[in-house]
């Protein structure tokens, strides 16, 4: 490389680092100038520039004669977790990912990464005109502070993107073998006038994927996103996180699968199928709650809060299930049977949809609802209070569900079933009044877009309507004797999986998934037709199907054959949006790169400004926005904020803010341009 007047400073550091000490002898400032050529910066700095030259090219022939370049530095091994000045790049940002941002905010960390990675962190410090031990100081207060507060400084792996393909395969389940499966099943039993003629294991087929694909697999990749952030702390073992996703998928496939083709002929391949599909689900959360509780016990100085009961009980309740869906499996194999028993589907089915699902939702009620609605705190006495009723009540209903098929001449089991009951309807509506959602707005949120409020209000519509029918039909039972139909709890159960649980889930996803990512959601008008498909088909089909097959109303087993391709439809319009928002990401990042700003405005992304001039991150914090201290809220929820939006959640004086800012950006133009 032949230097001259017009060479620039990037250039000739990324070819030979070795000159950074003919800079730093000149006192020239080559980081802060690194993209001037050496005539700019020898006149901005009254330094000769044929010196200059002179002495470039004395290093660069001696570098050249000691073999063009010098091999890969070793590091000094640090004692006792101290770093020194004789460590290189790659060795402490690779055992402490946190230093990463010292790097970034001197402004060589790409630098670094594509040519610099084996230099030693004095060459660092020549570079940024500053002495050794203060940057090896300033490296060694990121490394103790990662220690003291865990999780904040996260690496990439561990937070970045965990969820995605749990909330991708679990979208991919209920638009197969979950809601079109269903659609396909309940428009054949409209067409056949009846459900005699559908085999019942194929029905549980379709629970089972429903159950263990659509929401365990969302649930799962809610928990590892969310929880560690809830709790401040770092993921356990995120490999094993990422590892658990495979048994979980496999084994859903697998149950699935084997449930058919034992249809076709009572093969033990097709049984052993089955066995091994409900060990791996087993397996998958087993994996979910070791590394949860694990990412619990990390976390220092922690006060148990309600939400937390929720989810570890309602993980714990999937456990039970899934080892009693394991026993089902081998009882179906000894007996030639493909259909599971009475005794077990009845207490099966609560302990996956109140046990699991609604208990974990009611988990993340609890925690995000008052943020998310803006509305107060719920009373932490009150919650407690209903996650006690709520797990007494789904452990007397399962007890007393089994012990009713095995001694149904006994009236006490009876009297517990309905005791059971009434103390999940107390619980209902003692969780509605503690959420004040007649108070909705209270407390403003600030979030740019709202329109995931109506997925959750009419979730939890639904979900009344669910537990004031589920009381109904105990009250029912209770009084006559008589079970009622399987119509009439089959449209219970889809009130309750597709009008609170689902609708739940896509509210949530709506709202979490684009901010995790850092962008804003794809479409809103595909969301509004979402909600519209969706709740209109699953009123058609809890109305629908009671009348037409108890009451043999013919006219309504149309509407209930569409019901399904109407949530189905909804449900693809919602998969759409989820992909192409975790696509339109890609885009974003190179708009980030493309875009500079000059100019602060209400209109300016919180987290390009910073990302572009980081010195205003201390005037934004200064002003009130202290949540951006946490590296992970600023690469995720100030993606989607503007000042405007950001400055509605303060009582500050904006324009005061604006003018902070653009004299910050100003004064970093001038320095570039130097």
């Amino acid at each position: 490389m032949e230097l001259t007047k017009d060479s620039k400073v990037l250039n000739i550091l990324k070819t030979h680092p070795s000159t950074i000490k003919v800079f730093h002898k000149f006192h020239l400032h080559p980081i802060r100038n690194i993209n001037c050529t050496l005539e700019t910066l020898t006149r901005c700095c009254g330094t000769s520039l044929e010196e200059l030259l002179k002495e470039l090219d004395t290093t660069i022939q001696g570098a050249n004669d000691a073999g063009k370049r010098e091999p890969p530095a070793k590091s000094t091994p640090e004692e006792d977790g101290k770093i020194n000045d004789n460590m290189t790049f790659r060795c402490v940002t690779n055992r402490y990912p946190a230093t990463l941002k010292v790097f970034e905010r001197y402004g060589v960390l790409e630098l670094a990464k594509e040519n610099w990675a084996d230099e030693k962190l004095f060459c660092f410090a020549m570079a940024l005109q500053m002495a050794p031990e203060e940057l090896t100081k300033e490296l060694q207060g990121v490394v103790d502070r990662a220690r003291v507060t865990s999780g904040v400084t996260t690496p990439p792996f561990q937070v970045q993107d965990i969820h995605v393909p749990f909330i991708k395969a679990a979208v991919a389940f209920a638009l197969t073998t979950g809601c079109l499966y269903g659609a396909g099943v309940l428009a054949y039993m409209a067409f056949h006038g009846g459900m005699g003629n559908v085999p019942r294991a194929m029905m549980e087929a379709h629970g089972h994927t429903q159950v263990y694909g659509w929401v365990g697999l969302f649930i799962m990749g809610i928990s590892y996103f969310a929880l560690p952030r809830f709790w401040n702390a770092t993921l356990y073992k995120a490999l094993l996180a990422h590892m658990s996703f495979f048994p979980m998928v496999i084994g859903i496939c697998m149950v699935f699968l084997s449930r058919h083709l034992l249809l076709l002929g009572d093969y033990s391949a097709f049984r052993a199928m089955s066995i091994l599909g409900s060990l791996l689900e087993t397996l998958a959360i087993v994996l979910v709650i070791y590394i949860l509780i694990n990412t619990y016990r990390s976390a220092k100085d922690r006060r148990f809060e309600v939400y937390e009961g929720y989810f570890f009980a309602g993980y714990a309740w999937f456990l039970l299930q899934a080892i009693v869906f394991v026993g089902a499996m081998v009882y179906l194999a000894r007996t030639g049977s493909n259909t599971i028993p009475k005794i077990v589907e009845q207490p099966l089915l609560h302990l996956q949809i109140m046990g699991f699902a609604c208990m974990v939702i009611l988990g993340i009620f609890t925690k995000t609802l008052p943020v998310f609605l803006g509305i107060k705190e719920p009373n932490r006495t009150v919650n407690l209070w209903v996650f006690f009723l709520l797990n007494i009540s789904i452990a007397f209903r399962v007890a007393s569900v089994t012990l009713k098929e095995l001694y149904p001449l006994v009236p006490f089991y009876s009297n517990v079933f309905l005791l059971a009951g009434c103390l999940e309807g107390l619980a209902v509506i003692m969780f509605f009044y503690n959420l004040r959602l007649h108070r909705i707005g209270e407390l403003e949120s600030g979030a740019p877009r709202k329109e995931f409020r109506k997925f959750i209000q009419a979730a939890l519509f639904w979900f009344f309507v669910a537990e004031a029918g589920l009381l109904t039909m105990n009250l029912h039972q209770f009084t006559t004797g008589k079970e009622v139909s399987y119509a009439m709890f089959g449209a219970y159960r889809h009130t309750i999986f597709m009008g609170f649980i689902s609708m739940m889930i896509i509210g949530c996803a709506s709202k979490m998934l684009p901010m995790s990512l850092g962008t804003q959601l794809y479409s809103y008008r595909a969301l509004f037709w979402t909600f519209v498909l969706l709740n209109l088909g699953n009123t058609l089909r809890i109305v629908c199907q009671p009348l037409a097959i108890d009451y043999h109303v013919n006219a309504l087993f149309l509407p209930m054959g569409l019901s399904g391709f109407l949530e189905y439809t909804a449900l693809c319009l919602f998969a759409y949006n989820v992909w192409k928002t975790v696509a339109q990401r890609e885009a974003m990042q190179e708009k980030e790169l493309a875009e500079r700003i000059t100019v602060v405005t209400p209109e300016t992304n919180v987290y390009l400004l910073v990302k572009q001039h980081p010195q205003c991150l201390d005037i934004l914090i200064n002003h009130g926005f202290t949540p951006l201290k946490n590296p992970i809220m600023l690469n995720t929820i100030a993606r989607t904020v503007n000042l405007g939006t950001a400055a509605s959640m303060h009582p500050i004086d904006l324009g005061n803010l604006l003018k902070e800012l653009n004299e910050a950006v100003r004064q970093n133009q001038a320095v570039d341009i130097l």
